[in-house]
């Protein structure tokens, strides 16, 4: 989950009397989720906010909360409020992040996996992305050019910026359930990065070959060229596999 995870505006119907405010109040954060209005990561208006715009008690605001959060759509962040939770979380990330921990050699089957759904999710994209979700994409390579490209695989803000593309692809597919599932794929990403980035590290020019693969994922999408947009995923994964095969074997 994205620490520095946005607050979005949202529409809130306001509840008139009934007998289960706080059903109706989860009923509507959830219609938002599946909707795509709430995505993974995104902040929830403030306690304060939300009573106001549902015209509801306290007491009534905070029993849907704790409904929502068994529910395991958001999750609290302490202070810093409520966000909505990926909904297949913490039945995919566990398992798979426990084996990778154990077993580095389940890289091999993360990229297999990454083949066909990045490479899918990026001509998504290149159909149905927004110029707002594009321009996103692109301050990937705006942070990139400010920190060095030659420093993409050395920095940590670098296997950052390669996360937080992966998670601006899969929102712009505008498909709520491939968003929330890929989501969580990134997270998992994040996880095996540090001991990828240490490996790439050791092949000169690394940092340079990934950020260019990256722009031509951009330019395809921004194109929309969904054809190019798969095969340029495609060929940064088989570039990923060939380099890693090539330190590991």
């Amino acid at each position: 989950m994205n620490k520095k995870a946005k607050q979005i505006d949202i529409t809130i119907n306001r509840i008139e009397k009934a007998p289960d405010i706080p059903s109706m109040v989860v009923n509507q954060i959830v219609e938002l989720i599946s909707t795509g209005v709430l995505k993974p990561g995104d902040k929830l208006p403030s306690e304060l906010e939300m009573t106001r715009r549902f015209g509801i008690s306290r007491i009534s605001l905070r029993e849907a909360m704790k409904l929502l959060e068994a529910k395991g759509y958001i999750e609290s962040h302490g202070r810093k409020g409520k966000y909505v939770k990926s909904v297949v979380d913490n039945a995919l990330r566990s398992p798979i992040e426990g084996m990778i921990s154990i077993d580095h050699k389940k890289i091999w089957e993360l990229l297999e996996l990454r083949r066909i759904i990045d490479s899918e999710a990026a001509a998504l994209a290149a159909e149905r992305a927004n110029k707002e979700q594009i321009a996103k994409l692109y301050g990937f390579r705006e942070a990139l050019d400010t920190m060095g490209v030659e420093n993409m695989i050395h920095e940590r803000m670098g296997g950052k910026l390669y996360a937080q593309f992966y998670n601006n692809l899969y929102e712009a597919t505008n498909n709520t359930i491939f968003t929330h599932l890929l989501t969580s794929i990134s997270t998992i990403l994040r996880e095996v990065l540090p001991y990828s980035r240490e490996k790439l590290s050791k092949v000169k020019g690394t940092s340079k070959s990934i950020y260019e693969q990256h722009i031509t994922i951009l330019e395809a999408i921004n194109n929309r060229n969904p054809d190019e947009a798969r095969q340029a995923v495609i060929y940064h994964i088989d570039y990923l596999y060939k380099t890693m095969s090539k330190i590991l074997r």
